[in-house]
């Protein structure tokens, strides 16, 4: 069972010469069945009378059966229902209308816990003895009674069985790891990994290791934008193992001299560093910039490919990680 309570958007229909508008809504919702459930609701609604300063308070008090479907992915669950209601419409200087009316109405609920929902609906409101609908729109939240999902079981069926044989006690493994209860000094681990005597889990080390190459052109230390996405995974691997360091190395080709290829290779690491800094979060303290010039060329520096691979950044981050043994 639920209670609920929220707002409406009522829409009249043009018999009624009232101005739609937005009330309040109280209800009370209780199962009938494992599908069905009885809904009592009422709802009122201040409005205008259309080209006059007159007002009407408009009143309806519903009650209907729904049926509930399925609940779908992510806790939402759809119904429909029908109902009967009473309309009242009344107010001085405005027309007065008080008739029975048949209401259809579809909504869907979403649970946030087993506690509480919210619920949007739509209802058709058809008044006796006229020939237009009403529409009514609600949004309410709910709530709920004991757990949606607590309905008693159904008494089993007693059966005559055999009296087993008596059968010797076996230890207690609570956690099914296969260490006796008495003798696990870690209870409670997953079924699924490796645990060793003592019934605690083993740990392997394992080591982790993330790089990072910038090339640059000739005399230039900006980063193009084809690098983007290396140095975005190497901030990633340093956010995943935020205790690492790094160093960046920067380093050009022996074009010019050696007094300016030691900054221009500079320039190039902090380049990359504040690259690290500024675009993705990495804390400065974490890094450091230090540039070694023409002095450790990775190729030749003869030819223009050659030279291509001297201008460039390096770095590299390695951290060992212990891995929960699986069985």
């Amino acid at each position: 069972m639920n209670i609920n309570a929220g707002v409406v958007d009522y829409l009249f229909n043009g018999d009624k010469n009232q101005d739609d508008d937005i009330g309040f809504q109280l209800g009370l919702e209780f199962p009938l069945s494992e599908r069905l459930s009885g809904t009592i609701q009422h709802s009122e609604v201040e409005s205008d009378v259309l080209n006059s300063i007159a007002e009407a308070d408009l009143s309806l008090l519903h009650g209907g059966i729904n049926y509930n479907f399925d609940q779908i992915r992510g806790g939402w669950q759809p119904y429909v229902g029908v109902g009967i209601g009473k309309l009242r419409l009344a107010g001085v200087g405005a027309a007065h209308f008080d008739r029975e009316s048949l209401d259809v109405n579809a909504g869907v609920k979403y649970f946030f816990s087993n506690n509480w929902m919210g619920k949007i609906e739509a209802m058709m409101i058809q008044p006796s003895g006229s020939l237009d609908e009403d529409y009514m729109l609600s949004a309410s939240i709910a709530y709920v009674f004991g757990s949606r999902d607590s309905r008693p079981a159904p008494a089993p069926v007693a059966r005559p069985e055999p009296t087993p044989a008596p059968q010797p006690a076996r230890p207690l493994d609570s956690d099914g790891d296969g260490v006796v209860d008495a003798n696990d000094a870690c209870p409670n681990t997953n079924r699924n990994l490796a645990v060793d005597a003592r019934g605690c889990v083993i740990l392997d080390d394992e080591q982790r290791e993330q790089t990072l190459a910038v090339r640059f052109d000739t005399d230039k230390s900006d980063i193009k934008d084809e690098y983007q996405g290396e140095i975005e995974d190497f901030a990633d691997f340093m956010r995943e193992y935020n205790n690492t360091r790094a160093t960046i190395e920067g380093h050009t080709d022996s074009t010019s001299t050696e007094d300016y290829n030691q900054a221009l290779s500079e320039r190039r690491a902090n380049a990359v560093r504040n690259e690290l800094i500024m675009r993705y979060g990495i804390a400065a303290s974490r890094l450091t910039a230090v540039g070694f010039g023409e002095t450790q060329p990775v190729a030749s520096n003869d030819t223009a490919t050659g030279r291509a691979q001297n201008r460039r950044i390096e770095a590299d981050v390695t951290v060992r990680v212990q891995i929960e043994r699986r069985r």
